[in-house]
């Protein structure tokens, strides 16, 4: 019998508790079954890239989920060249792939997976600009494989983390965007975005003008009402960055994955 271990990872601090009280109070999210599927939304120089870094430390270091980097421009924000579960430029076509397939096999095997798995999209507007200039096929395609495994990853523990500067509509087949259990957005939403992300719903006003770098709003299913977060500085950036390739580099290939699914395993002993 497979036991499911309650996975957390916070979001960030209360920002009203951590303004008025100078109090850290944490918004945090529990992955596998409930929210699996996480958009984080913001322009440059919002924080989102940073924080960022600091949800796939927390995932990796909590031993929360096996993450899986795709970043098209390879951006010195992510500094993990060289390993298999890091992607940039050409190579990120094949991970997504890679990625795709694991799920599938893992749906038609039946496989009950006890670790939740998250792939990581960085700059998904970018990503299917950049597909589309290849062929209007290539983005449709990816598109769709990312649509699925949003609509049905949520019962198998597999998951994804997708990033944007924009949160455009044209981003998502229809419904898609429904699929997100938690929908972050740093710094100041435009009013497109308010009301596309969902926060136009329970919010009356955009509080977002007064926000600075690293300061969000959080729509979070199950939830009573929208948050609003603070993520902590981060310091030793450079620290960060060598922990997560450590744990990235400790941790099975898609490759390697998908072999041992193919087997009727779940490459998780």
């Amino acid at each position: 019998m497979i036991v499911e271990r309650m996975m957390e990872m916070i979001l960030g601090y209360d920002r009203n508790d951590w303004e008025r009280f100078s109090i850290k109070n944490p918004v945090e999210i529990v992955l596998p079954k409930k929210t699996n599927n996480i958009l984080v939304s913001g322009k440059s120089g919002s924080g989102k890239s940073m924080s960022l870094l600091w949800y796939i430390w927390q995932l990796l270091h909590k031993q929360e989920s096996l993450v899986y980097i795709v970043d098209y421009k390879g951006g010195e924000e992510f500094p993990f060249d060289g390993l298999s579960s890091y992607a940039y430029g050409e190579q990120v076509f094949d991970t997504i792939n890679n990625y795709h397939q694991f799920f599938t096999d893992v749906r038609s095997n039946r496989i009950r997976l006890s670790n939740h798995y998250t792939l990581v999209v960085e700059e998904y507007f970018g990503l299917l600009t950049y597909a589309e200039n290849q062929s209007k096929k290539l983005k449709t395609e990816l598109m769709a494989k990312i649509g699925e495994i949003l609509a049905v990853g949520r019962g198998l523990n597999i998951g994804i983390m997708l990033c944007t500067q924009r949160a455009d509509s044209s981003l998502f087949l229809s419904g898609t965007r429904e699929q997100f259990q938690c929908i972050l957005n740093f710094a100041r939403c435009s009013s497109e975005a308010f009301r596309m992300l969902g926060f136009s719903g329970e919010l009356e006003s955009n509080p977002t003008s007064r926000y600075g770098a690293g300061e969000a709003l959080a729509l979070i299913d199950g939830q009573e009402s929208i948050k609003e977060i603070k993520v902590p500085f981060i310091k030793n950036e450079e620290v960060l960055c060598d922990q997560i390739r450590h744990y990235l580099h400790h941790q099975p290939s898609l490759p390697k994955l998908i072999r041992a699914v193919a087997g009727g395993e779940s490459a998780e002993q």
